[in-house]
């Protein structure tokens, strides 16, 4: 890779995830132009293009990926149309950055997958908590081999209240599903990552959408409880091939003294939890915590390890941190938790064996 070396950027959808995040974050980046935009709604598409000076504007990404001059596109549309605008693009030969989560469906997800292996190119999602330097850290603490066999992950992705206000998120036919889908596949694919991706088995599920079908306090504004068909919380047990399990809880909404985060790792020689990072043991009889007085990329925009990433993957022909097998994983356990949830049951995953 030099640095001269310059790739064109389309960007599929001018909304807050796009303006937010990856407009900034690819706009700073050395070798990417941003060549293109396109948008259904024309005044999104037409601001966006201004404020970041892109020259090309459209309000159909397919004709955007037939008349530009594209590398590269980053989709940030609602989650229903993640699959068509990827594949398309795939199929246009272009790698892609699609915003989490990866698909309604495992269906839609392998679709996806299948594309990017017939044009020979990236298929990325953008889980950027990965890029997060405690969890940078915490991966490398994994490698290390410092945890033994991790069997045991605990998750939770708990808002008090944060149930998003704006766009189609507490519409199910668009985005799919709610907490679950939304937030939850972010520290669920984090876990995945740092457990070395097993494979799941049985997922056993519980949703409930208590509190977003009324009016209640949000510091993110009232949402539209009328049209709410998501769901607002989500509980989940997990075990996989290797014999590790995760319990996992999710929720926009919840009756809890504050919001949570963290993922907490146990295996057979020390524990790890990731937010804030903490090596917890058996040293020298006596039990004992480390935690780091710094790590590497403490001030870093996660956006801007994300990009970085995706970019160099491209220039250096190599695979991006997040790759889709392993967004098709999460994708597929989303899936089970919707489904057990809806039958009231354990359900086994495809592939995993009788027992």
């Amino acid at each position: 890779m030099t640095i001269s070396t310059i790739i064109n950027v389309g960007i599929v959808g001018a909304g807050n995830i796009a303006r937010g995040r990856h407009l900034p974050c690819f706009k700073k980046h050395p070798n990417v132009r941003l060549a293109a935009i396109s948008d259904v709604v024309v005044d999104l598409a037409e601001s966006a293009a201004k404020e970041y000076e892109i020259p090309g504007v459209y309000t159909d990404y397919r004709d955007m990926f037939e008349r530009e001059k594209l590398d590269a596109v980053v989709i940030c549309t609602p989650n229903k149309f993640h699959a068509p605008a990827s594949i398309a693009a795939l199929d246009a030969g272009l790698h892609v950055l699609c915003e989490k989560p990866m698909a309604l469906d495992p269906v839609e997800a392998r679709a996806m997958v299948a594309a990017a292996e017939r044009n020979g190119k990236i298929l990325s999602i953008a889980f950027h908590y990965r890029h997060m330097a405690p969890v940078r850290a915490a991966r490398r603490v994994v490698d290390s081999g410092e945890l033994g066999h991790v069997y045991m992950a605990r998750v939770y992705a708990l808002r008090r209240r944060g149930v998003p206000s704006w766009g189609t998120f507490v519409q199910k036919h668009i985005q799919g599903g709610g907490a679950m889908i939304d937030f939850g596949v972010h520290l669920l694919d984090t876990a995945l990552w740092l457990m070395g991706n097993p494979q799941p088995i049985e997922v056993c599920a519980s949703i409930s959408q208590h509190l977003g079908k009324a009016p209640n306090v949000n510091p993110w504004g009232q949402w539209n409880y009328h049209e709410f068909t998501v769901e607002d919380q989500a509980a989940a047990f997990i075990r996989f091939a290797n014999g590790a399990s995760m319990l996992l809880e999710c929720s926009w909404a919840l009756n809890i003294p504050e919001s949570h985060e963290n993922i907490s790792l146990s295996g057979t020689a020390a524990g790890l939890e990731v937010f804030p990072l903490k090596v917890n043991k058996a040293h020298l009889d006596m039990l004992v915590s480390w935690k780091p007085d710094w790590m590497p990329g403490e001030r870093d925009n996660p956006g801007d390890v994300q990009t970085a990433d995706f970019v160099g993957a491209i220039l250096e022909g190599r695979q991006p941190v997040s790759q889709a097998y392993q967004a098709l994983q999460v994708t597929e356990i989303v899936d089970a938790i919707y489904r057990s949830a809806a039958a009231g049951a354990a359900v086994r995953l495809d592939g995993a064996a009788e027992g």
